[in-house]
């Protein structure tokens, strides 16, 4: 007889694989229309088709946190020497492409800096913080600034990543709420996001926030991760 958690993963793998298999269908009629390949488009028709597939990216981008932290939550760690520049300018390309039809300008000067970490899913933390300062941003230009520093005098501290944005900020009354899986959806709009971004940095030894800010200054989200 299966178990209560048995089931409940049965549940969770069951759902994931079906609702992908939708939106995998939806995506593609989406591609479709957006390449006219049924006719051609107004810009009002583009714009919000384009709206339409974004939408879907993000339920796919949902899918796969909820199977990534299912997957992870009773797995050892297995943390790698990886590169954290290269991690970063992965994500800033992802979410430039996701992007496409906003500017979004990401400032960031790689090095040679590696942390300890899972091989894949660092990329993946990094790709969430960027769309989140990206979907919550209302501004004509997205400026993200990404500041990395050592979290201490030696050599061996581990590394601060700060990333900055130009968008309205978020209120302080919802800072507690952010990495709380459902209390972050119903607060902020992030979902999973934020919350899976925490079990990661977490799961790696390291630490995640949000730091204070004047109201319209933007958001400023911190995290430190082992050095390696």
């Amino acid at each position: 007889m299966p178990t209560g958690k048995e089931q409940s993963e049965f549940v969770t793998a069951m759902l994931a694989h079906d609702i992908s298999n939708y939106n995998q269908t939806s995506r593609g009629y989406l591609e479709m229309l957006l390449d006219e390949q049924m006719g051609p488009l107004t810009e009002d028709q583009s714009r919000a088709i384009t709206i339409c597939l974004r939408q879907s990216n993000r339920i796919q981008s949902l899918i796969e946190s909820v199977r990534l932290i299912a997957d992870l939550r009773d797995e050892p760690l297995e943390a790698k020497a990886l590169s954290l520049d290269d991690a970063i300018l992965d994500a800033i390309q992802h979410t430039q492409s996701t992007y496409a039809d906003r500017e979004v300008r990401v400032h960031f000067s790689p090095a040679d800096r590696h942390v300890l970490a899972e091989p894949g899913h660092l990329v993946t933390a990094f790709q969430h913080l960027l769309s989140n300062a990206v979907r919550h941003n209302d501004t004509e230009v997205v400026e993200i600034h990404v500041l990395i520093a050592r979290d201490g005098e030696e050599k061996t501290s581990p590394w601060k990543i700060q990333i900055r944005d130009n968008g309205e900020g978020i209120p302080l009354t919802r800072h507690p709420h952010l990495f709380n899986r459902l209390e972050s959806l119903a607060v902020h709009g992030s979902g999973l996001g934020l919350s899976l971004v925490r079990f990661l940095v977490e799961r790696w030894n390291g630490r995640i926030w949000i730091e204070p800010q004047a109201e319209g200054a933007g958001a400023v989200f911190g995290l430190t991760l082992p050095s390696a």
